[in-house]
């Protein structure tokens, strides 16, 4: 017993000093230049400040497209501690990297009593990367090894507790990201079909979770708005490629041959929990490989990146089998030894990698600057616009300007906007529309007053942006609009009342 302790506690040391030497330093996290950090800024800044989490954060207006679980849990830690989100967006992918460390020791622990809790905390170190951006697809390799324990220990026990676990935590991935989370419900749906007759308590999981996440689904489908696109927006369309989805549901190199060995240990292994694994495994491929298949037939584009996710995690998964039952055929006598080996080698390997990934990756890079320095007098300016509505403006003070600049403002404020930039968009909203929207109220004087009612418009934005792609500036607002506030090239306009 003192020995696993001390094995988990060196995990967890080694795992933390690894990804504190990434971390210390940074000005800003990961993604902070731009994308997908800052959108999950906004929804985060939002759920703070008090506002319905089943709303849109950017629109304030229902539905949300995204779960916020990871948003709301953010907001509440910096409502707890009193730490900054921008802080916590930079410091949290440490604590979710030894979370994730020790849920998978726990599987390993339960798998093999001896060297499993050693062997898959190490190979977590291979998932590190899946901790370099703040987002909540940081929350899947941390509930899907749990997961599966928990059915593991239901094949194991036949205690229906342990599927009111996994039914509960394969909830908690969908509302950490249902795109994620689709191909495990896909695989536990299957293998209760297969095995409805012997046992129907298998439907108890699938079910619960969808329970979990109903609210979601049912607060979509009740708001969904005329003009809606429905499907993710962006230029991903080469992700439904062959090539692409083949790359989604293909194992890496370096562990096909480990991952032969796992599906050769078999017959040593809890057999059932096996077939649970192999029919996920397979239903996880046949997720990833539809959108494809559907597309080429002339069906609808279905954005399917995501979906390999929790594949990928799998098969880190099936090679700790397979180390497991290598360790355990070779016959050498010091089996600690040769288990302790491959733990430095996969930690090793690991460490590396995602430090390397770190210094390489184009968003990681510009951590270590401050943000105002990123872009001169444009960020400078993004910052002075920010502090000025969140000391002087309502939570809900709807705002307009230039899609790119919004996003930054709604990121930092938590204020609704219009539109964010395309491929930021909610599915379920007519983003189109709003951004023919934002257009028309800057080209054209006459639409002024119709779009301020229509998305009750507080502030008007001008920047270098509006002045660029619209030829619009100050003088172009008559009588009717007053500043409020100005630096650079930077405008806060109000509507003067009458």
């Amino acid at each position: 017993m003192k020995r696993k302790k001390a094995q988990l506690l060196w995990l967890l040391f080694i795992a933390f000093i690894v990804n504190f030497s990434v971390i210390y330093g940074r000005k800003m996290p990961v993604g902070g230049n731009g994308g997908d950090t800052i959108i999950h800024m906004a929804m985060i800044r939002g759920i703070y400040l008090g506002r319905n989490p089943f709303l849109d954060q950017h629109y304030n207006v229902p539905p949300n497209w995204y779960p916020f679980l990871y948003h709301a849990l953010i907001a509440f830690l910096a409502r707890l501690t009193h730490i900054s989100i921008w802080s916590l967006m930079i410091w949290t992918p440490l604590i979710f990297a030894l979370i994730m460390v020790f849920a998978w020791y726990k599987l390993g622990e339960e798998l093999d009593k001896d060297y499993g809790g050693l062997l898959f905390g190490s190979l977590a170190f291979l998932a590190l990367k899946s901790q370099l951006f703040p987002n909540p697809k940081e929350l899947i390799p941390i509930f899907l090894p749990l997961f599966y324990l928990e059915y593991y220990r239901y094949f194991r026990d036949r205690e229906n507790r342990h599927l009111l676990y996994s039914g509960l935590l394969l909830g908690l991935m969908m509302w950490s990201h249902y795109g994620a989370a689709l191909p495990v419900l896909a695989g536990t749906i299957a293998y209760a079909l297969i095995e409805l007759k012997r046992n129907p308590k298998l439907m108890i999981p699938p079910f619960l979770s969808l329970a979990v996440f109903s609210p979601f689904i049912v607060n979509v489908l009740l708001h969904i708005h005329p003009g809606s696109t429905m499907i993710v927006e962006g230029k991903w369309l080469s992700a439904l490629s062959w090539s692409s989805a083949l790359h989604r549901i293909a194992s890496p190199s370096w562990t096909l041959p480990i991952v032969t060995i796992a599906f050769l240990s078999l017959r040593k292994r809890n057999l059932e929990f096996w077939n649970f694994l192999i029919v996920v495994i397979i239903s996880m491929i046949g997720i990833n490989v539809t959108p494809t298949i559907v597309y080429d037939l002339g069906g609808p584009a279905v954005f399917p990146s995501r979906f390999g996710i929790p594949l990928s995690y799998t098969y880190l998964i099936l090679c700790g089998f397979g180390i497991d039952f290598l360790i355990k055929a070779l016959k050498i006598p010091r089996k600690q030894i040769l288990s302790l080996t491959f733990s430095f080698l996969l930690i090793i390997y690991g460490s590396w990698s995602f430090i390397a990934c770190n210094y390489h990756n184009f968003s990681s890079k510009y951590t270590y600057k401050n943000f105002e320095d990123l872009a001169g007098n444009y960020t400078k300016g993004l910052v002075k616009v920010s502090e000025w509505i969140r000391e002087n403006t309502e939570r809900d003070a709807y705002l307009i300007g230039y899609p790119y600049t919004l996003e930054w403002i709604a990121g930092f404020t938590g204020r609704p906007v219009v539109a964010v930039s395309y491929g930021h968009g909610n599915p379920f909203l007519d983003m189109e529309q709003r951004r023919k929207d934002i257009e028309e109220f800057f080209t054209n004087p006459e639409k002024r007053e119709e779009i301020i009612k229509k998305y009750n418009i507080k502030y008007i934005i001008l920047d270098p942006y509006t002045k660029r792609s619209f030829n619009v500036t100050i003088d172009d607002f008559g009588d009717n609009f007053r500043i409020v506030f100005q630096w650079g090239e930077f405008y806060i306009l109000e509507k003067n009342i009458k």
